[in-house]
């Protein structure tokens, strides 16, 4: 054979092998980028489905937050209400009429059991209805009792003083006391 066959067959030899090892190389290279692209979209399916599930949950706890606020502001709103309705008894019961508001102090304080004392009014109720209180709360009683010179900054009723002891008989120490048991009571007919 001659030299030029032999480099011919050679370089035709190695032209086979070099398609060879392409192709072989282009195989392992498409089997190697399948499986990454495989790899790639299972992660991103994985991720995917992670994300939509914290995007769930994230949705539900904020909707649980959510649903927590909205009641404790209603909640907020009902205990507004309550106080208000309480503010307005305070109120209503300081502007009733005359001798309903007169009878009504009297009786205050026939309970409170003293004999005699110094009732403490706010201004209003001194000049207005002070004397009367004392003139009927006095028959009523059975003792004596008198308006004091001071005043105090009350919406309505009186402190009694009898001697160092002194008893409140305000409009809004009666509705304080009688507020915890109505709670109930008026929030069920304001929130029926």
């Amino acid at each position: 054979m001659s030299i030029e066959k032999i480099t011919s067959k050679i370089v035709g030899d190695a032209e086979e092998k070099k398609k060879a090892v392409l192709a072989e190389a282009k195989a392992k290279a498409d089997e190697i980028l399948a499986a990454a692209r495989k790899e790639a979209d299972d992660f991103v399916s994985s991720e995917t489905a992670r994300g939509r599930q914290m995007k769930e949950t994230l949705i539900e706890r904020h909707g649980s937050v959510a649903a927590i606020d909205c009641r404790k502001l209603v909640l907020r709103q009902k205990q507004e209400l309550l106080e208000d309705c309480f503010a307005q008894a305070v109120q209503a019961l300081s502007q009733l009429p005359e001798e309903e508001y007169v009878d009504f102090l009297v009786a205050l304080g026939k309970a409170a059991g003293e004999k005699e004392g110094a009732l403490i009014f706010n201004e209003r109720d001194k000049a207005a209805v002070g004397a009367k209180v004392c003139e009927k709360l006095s028959a009523a009683a059975g003792g004596t009792f008198v308006v004091a010179e001071e005043t105090r900054a009350i919406a309505g009723g009186f402190f009694l003083q009898a001697g160092k002891v002194f008893i409140n008989n305000t409009v809004e120490a009666l509705v304080a006391e009688h507020k915890e048991a109505m709670n109930s009571e008026v929030a069920g007919k304001l929130f029926e």
